[in-house]
């Protein structure tokens, strides 16, 4: 049958490879938690979890059984907001506990080193086998006994509560009345040691005082018998002269008065004109005045009477004269009256400026007097204030003195029992309930902590996601598990409605040439090994593009290995090798398969120097050749990791597609091939996910290779014929086809 013809339009050079099929980084839309492996590696290694908790438990479980019981006995004291007080003595009282830096004073101090060490020499702990190990210090035994024991101040109450932990029962409670005990005990010696201090300094500073009082008594009684002063330690005559001197200040200023009174009344008879009787009317009444008064107002009313005669009689009438000489009688006993009064008050003046004059003597006399007397009674009443003073001074300290001896013989404490502590019935620690659970949970997390580390060790691509993040590129398609023993097969003519036919579909569909590059043609599969399906994916690829009606060339680049074009190597020259070693053209070796559209470029004999060959000029000029002849070049590269072929040519590809085989890789040497592919120029652009589990090195396995007869075709009339004398579509053996390759 005629070769393929020429294409009528002319096929451009190796496309650029600026038209990618994403710009963004592949991995950004993964998720960040993967439920799927979480669970499968839940799957694969929960028994690590499941160990871990069973071992745990029955390490808690022994150490259970071996540990000792700790018995807790608790008691609670309340503390009284105030305490007996028989004697009110600042520093000697019982405590007080109004305020909570007091309760939590109270609280410390129970809790203290200095109680603690009263509370263990009291009991013979140091002593007790079972307390402590034999041997250990005093130290060491205050130590445990001190993480034994909480002394904890119950919140909004004045109750402390004390707890004892200890292997015995009954000593624990023992220990928690001990501590309530010792601590009244303590109390009262630390009272003790201060009364006894306090008595000290009182005994010494009362004989002090007692000297002080003795000496001031003695001053002031010496100082009594050098001045015998009358009525000077009398209080109610301590201003005895004083008063004299008042009484004769009184007297005088009466005598004074007198006097001046008197002095008046003569004055005024002295100038008593007996036409006017009224001049005496401003007199004091007196006895003098009283008399001359009388005769006034007899004489007055007598001349009233004489006016009233002379309106009725005259001159000569007898009662006239009478009247008349009646006046006249009254005028001379009033005159001599007057001067009665006036002899008399004149006496009465002398008198009582004698007894002014005398009371002004006896006045300055006493005040003399006086001023001595009270020098001497200012000092006195110093001297006695002193004495008086000491006196005191040394009553109140001598008090204090009885008051603090007897204070330190009186034991009062602020504490009384609010639950007295009882013998424990049941063991408080270990507690099972918790300390199971706990080491269940611990041998979990350990188990956990297992799974992640040998999961992080372990470094095997186990799904897409870590493919796609060691890669740095896209899923293309996912290719399901092929039945056994199909494996090597064309999945689109053998089972076209296969989940493995439909992925190759989806791969031709993602790999189609974007419409900003239309002429990138050239294909090229990869892999990190062999055995991961990258021959299948070629094979199967290119099948799809022939079934599309594109021409398609498989150039088979593995001259490593028998691969895809093994039988159509039938040890003679020929093949991909071959051309580039100059030795023939590449028309021998294209073969056109079974499948219309499909042709085969063989690789030809296995070669040792397969490296240079294709890393020479001849390649590139080979398909710059194919692309004149075909739509489409798919390429089959040996494995990067083993040989540095697949790494020669990737810079010719359009685009590079890693195949990645389920549990055959780990992610670094996923990571370094296609960091190798990169390097070397490559496009590389996906991957294909191949779930069909890697099993091992030594697995066997169907190798993919393309037929020279497919039994598809058998009843088809397509005619095609097929190279070396193969038989027809018919079963007739056709004539040799030559290569569309020139």
């Amino acid at each position: 049958m005629a070769s393929p013809r020429k294409p009528d339009y002319p096929l451009a050079a190796s496309p650029s490879k600026s038209g990618e099929l994403a710009n963004v980084s592949p991995t950004l839309y993964l998720p960040k938690v993967e439920p799927g492996r979480l669970v499968g590696i839940v799957l694969r290694r929960g028994w690590l979890a499941v160990l871990g908790v069973v071992l745990a438990v029955a390490a808690m479980a022994l150490y259970l059984k071996g540990a000792p019981k700790i018995y807790i006995a608790t008691g609670s004291v309340e503390v009284s907001s105030h305490a007996p007080r028989v004697l009110n003595i600042d520093g000697l009282s019982p405590e007080d506990s109004k305020d909570l830096e007091q309760l939590r004073t109270i609280e410390r101090n129970m809790a203290s080193t200095a109680l603690l060490l009263r509370v263990l020499k009291e009991n013979g702990l140091q002593e007790a086998k079972d307390f402590a190990p034999p041997g250990t210090s005093e130290q060491g035994v205050l130590g445990i006994f001190a993480k034994r024991v909480r002394v904890e101040l119950d919140r909004g109450t004045r109750v402390v509560v004390i707890s004892v932990e200890d292997t015995d029962p009954q000593r624990a409670k023992v220990l928690v009345e001990s501590l309530v005990k010792e601590y009244d005990l303590w109390i009262k010696d630390r009272r003790e040691t201060q009364a006894r201090q306090a008595s000290q300094g009182l005994a010494l500073e009362e004989a002090k005082l007692r000297q002080e009082m003795e000496a001031a008594g003695a001053v002031l009684q010496q100082f009594r018998e050098e001045h015998p002063v009358p009525g000077l330690d009398e209080k109610d005559l301590a201003g005895s002269g004083g008063s004299q001197l008042g009484n004769l200040n009184a007297q005088l200023s009466q005598a004074k008065t007198e006097r001046l009174r008197l002095e008046a009344e003569f004055e005024a008879f002295k100038k008593f004109d007996p036409a006017d009787p009224d001049s005496l009317a401003g007199i004091s009444r007196s006895t003098n005045a009283e008399g001359v008064t009388s005769q006034i107002r007899a004489l007055q009313a007598k001349e009233l009477e004489f006016a009233r005669l002379k309106e009725r009689y005259g001159p000569k009438h007898p009662v006239y004269k009478e009247t008349e000489q009646e006046v006249l009688s009254l005028k001379d006993d009033l005159a001599e009256a007057v001067s009665s009064a006036g002899q008399a008050l004149e006496k009465s003046y002398h008198v009582a400026m004698e007894n002014e004059a005398k009371l002004q003597g006896e006045v300055d006399g006493a005040r003399t007097v006086a001023v001595g007397v009270e020098g001497i009674r200012a000092r006195f009443d110093v001297l006695k204030r002193e004495a008086e003073a000491a006196r005191e001074l040394h009553a109140t300290v001598d008090k204090r003195l009885r008051e603090t001896t007897l204070a330190s013989a009186v034991a009062a404490s602020s504490l009384s029992w609010a639950e007295p502590p009882f013998v424990p019935e049941k063991a408080s620690k270990p507690n099972k309930r918790v300390l199971l659970p706990v080491a269940a949970f611990v041998g979990m997390l350990m188990g956990g902590f297992m799974m992640v580390g040998l999961e992080l060790a372990d470094g095997r691509v186990r799904d897409a996601a870590a493919a796609a993040r060691a890669t740095g590129v896209p899923l293309l398609t996912s290719l399901p598990a092929i039945a056994a023993g199909r494996e090597g097969d064309m999945v689109l003519l053998s089972d076209p409605a296969s989940p493995a036919a439909e992925s190759i579909r989806r791969l031709r569909a993602v790999l189609l040439p974007p419409q900003t590059n239309p002429n990138a043609r050239t294909v090229l599969f990869a892999s990190v090994l062999p055995g991961e399906g990258r021959s299948l994916c070629a094979m199967n690829y290119a099948a799809s593009l022939a079934m599309q009606g594109q021409r398609t060339l498989l150039l088979d680049a593995d001259m490593r290995r028998p691969g895809l074009s093994r039988q159509h190597v039938n040890g003679s020259s020929g093949g991909l090798g071959d051309y580039l070693d100059a030795r023939a053209d590449p028309a021998s070796a294209c073969y056109p398969t079974s499948l219309p559209n499909l042709y085969l470029l063989s690789s030809g004999p296995m070669r040792d120097d397969a490296a240079e060959l294709l890393s020479g000029t001849r390649f590139p000029v080979l398909l710059e050749d194919a692309y004149r002849w075909f739509d489409a070049v798919v390429i089959d590269s040996p494995p990067v990791l083993s040989v540095s072929d697949a790494l020669a040519i990737s810079r010719y590809a359009d685009r590079v597609c890693m195949v990645v085989r389920q549990n055959a890789n780990e992610r670094r040497h996923l990571r370094k091939s296609a960091e190798l592919i990169r390097s070397a120029g490559g496009n590389l652009v996906g991957f294909v996910w191949n779930e069909l589990p890697f099993r091992g090195k030594g697995e066997a396995s169907h190798e993919p290779v393309v037929p020279v007869h497919h039994p598809a075709l058998a009843s088809s009339s397509s005619g095609v014929t097929v190279a070396n004398g193969a038989v027809d579509a018919r079963g007739d053996a056709g004539d040799d086809q030559s290569s569309p390759i020139t």
